[in-house]
């Protein structure tokens, strides 16, 4: 009898799947390689028991066995919603440049709950105006302010490696993470860190941990089964230490502004910002407004935490690994070396002379292309799109897989050697995008670069790096990252 019962359950199983799933995606994806889809679960079977250590294997067994081919895409199934994986420049190209693929996927809205629908994960009008709004803060005489910031955190950072090095090799990324999110905070919100704000410091680590265990967790995708962990619970102890951190210095910024009567920020030109003295993005949104109304708290709050999530992660990895790789390769160090001593001399950084660093900058996007912060980013068609190579399904997320494409032997000849050099050489403009492409490229990218450019040449004035003696074992945490990088610091 129990044969029939489950006979009966798989025909259910059948059935259920075959009323849930779109049928007109499932014959879209015969244009596709892929594994085999079953019912109700899809293709997540892949994935069972990968950690994130596992992850980046994984996708890249994926993309080896399947994309090697003439579509040059991977189909996938999380459950009924299909899963579309690329890593050929041309296609990433094709999908970035659409204007009708500029949504963010689905797999973003994890993180709605604990840093909400800032400009990182919004869409429509609402990313419109938000875009509108913060791009005057990245305009370059507001980045030479931010450079102050920049270079005081720098030197705290410093004297921090003076007291823990010993010229040992040690893990840097704490001592890292710690500079660049005091620099973030001050930046984003005009405030400096002090030891007692630890706690929301954690949190915003926290919230990043989570929401990458909820990746790859497929089961805990599904709000019904995840708001019933415990992981639920700690995500919204979290949002609720984020959120009263920043609400807080919110309202205190607000009665600051409100006293000093500053102008309205809605038509500046490069006289008007020169002008603005230490503006950070609160004071942009402060004194913003849509439709002739001004930006909510809880506008705000999204904003900054946005801003101050996503930034933290993806800068104090490009400066960790850059370091590592200066200290793998003493003859790049020696030439980077050289270069600051032509340029600075005895002299101080200044924001225009990060501009000559020329050879500096070779070695920051060859480190970016080795070890993509952002590995994959992912859009979404909401409507069937002819693209040319294919028909894009609607409805179905489109994961661009940048740390298999920034190593494509067609482009990059002996694409895992370090070697800076190869960017004097003309490449296909899509086949290096760390900092994404399109419409929604990154705002902050010049923000990052010179935060970086920052650190790295304040730091080799002072220390001659040498690489700890184990690989990085790199994973899939929402951007890419490692537990431990050894570098040490010997004083010059």
């Amino acid at each position: 009898m129990w044969i029939v019962y489950i006979a009966l359950f798989i025909l259910f199983i059948f059935i259920l799947d075959q009323f849930l799933v779109d049928k007109r995606n499932i014959e879209l994806s015969k244009q596709f390689n892929g594994p085999v889809r079953l019912p109700l679960i899809g293709t997540i079977y892949k994935f069972l028991g990968t950690s994130t250590k596992e992850y980046y294997s994984a996708i890249k067994k994926l993309t080896d066995m399947y994309a090697r081919t003439n579509s040059k895409v991977v189909c996938g199934w999380a459950g009924f919603a299909m899963e579309i994986f690329v890593d050929d420049y041309k296609l990433i190209e094709a999908i970035t440049t659409n204007p009708k693929c500029i949504a963010k996927s689905s797999q973003y809205s994890f993180l709605h709950a604990a840093v909400g629908e800032g400009l990182l994960f919004s869409s429509g009008k609402k990313w419109f105006n938000r875009r509108r709004i913060i791009t005057p803060t990245f305009h370059f005489k507001i980045l030479e302010q931010f450079f102050e910031v920049f270079v005081k955190q720098n030197k705290n950072l410093i004297e921090k490696i003076k007291s823990q090095s010993n010229e040992q090799p040690f893990n840097i990324f704490p001592v890292i993470t710690s500079s660049v999110l005091n620099s973030l905070i001050e930046t984003a919100m005009g405030y400096e860190m002090k030891a007692k704000d630890s706690e929301y410091l954690n949190a915003v680590k926290e919230v990043g941990f989570l929401v990458a265990t909820r990746f790859l967790t497929p089961w805990l995708r599904l709000n019904c089964i995840f708001n019933l962990t415990s992981l639920k619970r700690k995500q919204d102890k979290c949002a609720n230490i984020m959120k009263e951190f920043t609400t807080n210095i919110i309202q205190e910024r607000r009665k600051i502004l409100m006293e000093k009567k500053d102008e309205d920020l809605d038509h500046l030109d490069d006289e008007d910002i020169g002008l603005k003295k230490k503006m950070c993005l609160l004071d942009v949104l402060l004194q913003s407004t849509i439709d002739n109304k001004p930006l909510s708290n809880e506008d705000i709050q999204e904003e900054v935490d946005t801003f101050t999530f996503a930034g933290h992660d993806t800068t104090t990895n490009a400066i960790c690994f850059t370091l590592y790789m200066i200290a793998k390769h003493p003859e790049v160090q020696e030439k980077l070396n050289k270069e600051i001593q032509e340029v600075l001399g005895d002299e101080e950084l200044t924001f225009k002379s990060l501009n000559e660093f020329k050879y500096l900058e070779l070695v920051v996007k060859e480190t970016l292309r080795l070890y993509p912060p952002a590995p994959i980013i992912s859009r979404r068609f909401f409507e069937e799109v002819d693209i040319g190579d294919f028909v894009a399904p609607g409805n179905a997320n489109y994961n661009l897989i940048l740390f298999t494409a920034f190593r494509n032997p067609e482009v990059f000849k002996n694409p895992d050697e370090f070697i800076p050099e190869r960017f004097l050489k003309d490449m296909p403009a899509f086949a290096f995008i760390p900092f994404s492409a399109g419409q929604r490229n990154c705002i902050g990218q010049k923000f990052a670069m010179t935060s970086i450019k920052t650190n790295i040449i304040n730091i080799l004035r002072q220390f001659t790096v040498v690489p700890g003696n184990k690989e990085p074992e790199v994973e899939i945490n929402i951007t890419l990252k490692c537990e431990s990088l050894l570098v040490g610091f010997k004083t010059k």
